[in-house]
């Protein structure tokens, strides 16, 4: 089996994060889109990562922004904001391989984005990742069937019943880890499998990291998913590397 390979905050190794043309050559590579979701002041959820941003010497808060002020915003990288429904849109027929995963601001973000997933008709391609179990289970008790991914703290160094609920995990159904890749990577894979987790990777990045975390088998397990800037060279080794 090979890993599906997201391609995070678009293709943003080669095009502005979080926008269509990132998007387009991510999926252009044969990548999955992850991404960033947060409100407007209208409510309108955008792809867009930061609360707060500069352009010029003026800071902005997204949350204050009515959508149309947002798009005469003048990016000092020529961004265009889009909106999630844009994306699906945009993209809905492109691959029926394509899959989607979004990090959400808060609880209402990712219901509203699993409104406009359905009325898509993209709700079976869409997983949701959080930091906090309390949003993933107030998700749950919402929707039952909507994706839900638990992207552990970056101080968990070990995977342990100390570390991580797994009775709470097992009760909103969530069986799947999101880590940050690491120098211990290794160990916090094997931690996950021995736990019955399956094991998702983001920040990799390198040629050196692709290539380690890709020899990663651990009991005939291998990590089902990695997020990456670059997802031609991290496609590129796994048609090398794995059959």
């Amino acid at each position: 089996m090979k890993p599906y390979v997201f391609a995070h905050r678009g293709a943003s190794g080669y095009e502005i994060e979080n926008t269509i043309p990132s998007f387009k050559k991510a999926v252009s590579m044969g990548a999955g889109i992850e991404s960033d979701l947060i409100y407007t002041k209208d409510k309108k959820v955008v792809c867009f990562h930061d609360p707060i941003f500069k352009v010029g010497k003026e800071h902005y808060f997204i949350q204050d922004l009515m959508y149309e002020e947002v798009q005469t915003i003048e990016f000092d990288d020529h961004r265009k904001v889009p909106l999630v429904e844009e994306v699906f849109e945009i993209f809905n027929d492109m691959s029926h391989n394509l899959r989607y995963s979004f990090d959400i601001a808060n609880k209402n973000v990712g219901l509203d984005l699993i409104n406009i997933a359905e009325k898509a008709s993209v709700f079976d391609k869409i997983e949701i990742t959080d930091r906090r179990l309390s949003i993933l289970s107030f998700l749950r008790q919402q929707n039952p069937k909507i994706n839900l991914i638990y992207t552990i703290p970056e101080n968990i160094n070990k995977i342990t019943s100390k570390t991580l609920d797994f009775d709470r995990l097992s009760k909103i159904n969530v069986n799947i880890i999101n880590i940050r890749c690491r120098k211990n990577i290794k160990d916090l894979f094997k931690q996950a499998i021995d736990n019955n987790l399956e094991c998702y990777i983001w920040g990799v990045n390198t040629g050196i990291i692709m290539k380690k975390v890709l020899k990663l088998r651990y009991k005939d397990s291998f990590i089902s998913a990695i997020y990456t800037d670059y997802p031609d060279k991290l496609i590129s080794l796994i048609k090398k590397h794995i059959k």
